[in-house]
């Protein structure tokens, strides 16, 4: 308790926590800071009236940041995209450290041949182009073309709202997790406590859960939806007339500065989780 009441007055975790409410905010309160067209069915995207061949037009009363190729308006996506951003960040985030968590429990509480296969096995994931995840996925859930009959699988992906994207990076990013975790581990299974446990007949389950993953636990967030789409649908233009990148900013500046910030407010946060639940840090107060 003393070292999360020492956290909460840390700057780092009050930068962390305001970055976060105000996306939290903004994602509350997107009805009101750009009404979609149908408030009963409001839409991430809202294209401004006019030609939607013509290139990217600059900040004006109908869109405040300007709209990219299309004319798709750039500050409403940003707004609504980051309801997306949320849901997406917190899922993934959760996932692959749920997956991280246990296999790198489970393989260094047993070591030996578990881990060692467990290690291979996390190395092979390592090794596997995140790319080619993302492509072998999109094969998977997706029909071969518009007229094929999707399979259950494919069915059960398009029930769960799921995305080639997002299942890539769930499959492929738990491995930091599971190597941290395995590491503490192996040290952390030689405790006294453990061993005490363990001649109490504490069974290997409740070992793991109650005493060594609480000690072992790291955490880390990020990622995002509508705001890459803006910046891959601005991609084009990053470079404008004159090779002049200012030429066409708000294709591509509201959409960075979006993601970075989303990326540094979940970044501080894992790192101030990480300080009140790393049991080697040392407690001087």
């Amino acid at each position: 308790m003393r070292r999360l009441r020492r956290a909460l007055l840390n700057g780092q975790v009050l930068l962390a926590a305001g970055i976060l409410a105000l996306f939290v905010a903004v994602a509350i309160l997107a009805p009101q800071l750009a009404p979609p067209d149908d408030p009963e069915n409001p839409s991430s995207t809202r294209i401004v009236e006019g030609n939607r061949r013509a290139m990217p037009q600059p900040p004006s009363e109908q869109a405040l940041l300007g709209t990219t190729v299309g004319q798709v308006d750039i500050y409403y996506s940003l707004v609504w995209g980051t309801r997306s951003a949320l849901r997406f960040g917190l899922l993934v985030a959760a996932s692959t450290a749920l997956i991280g968590l246990l296999v790198g429990a489970v393989g260094g509480y047993f070591g030996g041949l578990v881990h060692g296969l467990i290690t291979r096995v996390t190395d092979g994931f390592i090794a596997f182009p995140a790319i080619a995840a993302i492509w072998l996925i999109r094969q998977v859930m997706m029909p071969p073309n518009i007229y094929a009959e999707p399979t259950p699988l494919q069915q059960a992906f398009y029930g769960l709202h799921l995305t080639p994207v997002l299942v890539a990076l769930i499959l492929f990013s738990w491995m930091p997790y599971a190597r941290l975790v395995s590491v503490n581990m192996v040290q952390l299974r030689q405790a006294e406590y453990v061993q005490a446990a363990r001649a109490m007949g504490m069974r290997n389950r409740r070992i793991i859960w109650r005493h060594l993953l609480p000690n072992a636990l790291f955490i880390g967030m990020g990622r995002s939806t509508e705001w890459g789409d803006l910046l891959v649908l601005g991609r084009d233009y990053v470079i404008g007339l004159g090779g002049n990148p200012l030429s066409y900013w708000w294709v591509f500046v509201p959409a960075t500065l979006a993601l970075v910030l989303f990326g540094i407010g979940w970044n501080l946060a894992g790192d101030a989780l990480r300080d009140v639940l790393d049991p080697h840090l040392n407690d001087r107060s």
